[in-house]
């Protein structure tokens, strides 16, 4: 995350940047808690997002979050796969990649 972001700073150093890791599955790995870098006096942090621990209902205020709804904290995944599918249909009822039919 360092070096991408230094990468970023040296083209463009007026930009501001705010880094997001996140994971979409559970792991027992200790990385999946860590949102710092230190090496010496180097310090980095960034934000993580750990999409089983996010609340299912807010991916469906956002038709581009839609996907990521199945991974969210729920108990029955299938039936947020059906929710997803039928808010799909709802949204693209008449549309055709952005165009209507």
């Amino acid at each position: 995350m360092l070096d991408y972001r230094i990468r970023v700073y040296r083209r463009h150093p007026q930009k501001p940047m705010r880094q997001v890791v996140i994971y979409l599955r559970r792991s027992d790995s200790p990385l999946v808690q860590e949102n710092t870098f230190r090496l010496g006096e180097t310090f980095h942090s960034f934000q993580v997002i750990r999409l089983w621990e996010e609340n299912t209902p807010q991916f469906f205020h956002q038709p581009g979050l839609l996907p990521f709804a199945v991974l969210s904290n729920t108990d029955d995944p299938e039936q947020v796969l059906s929710q997803v599918s039928r808010s799909l249909e709802t949204k693209l009822n008449g549309f055709y990649f952005g165009s209507p039919i």
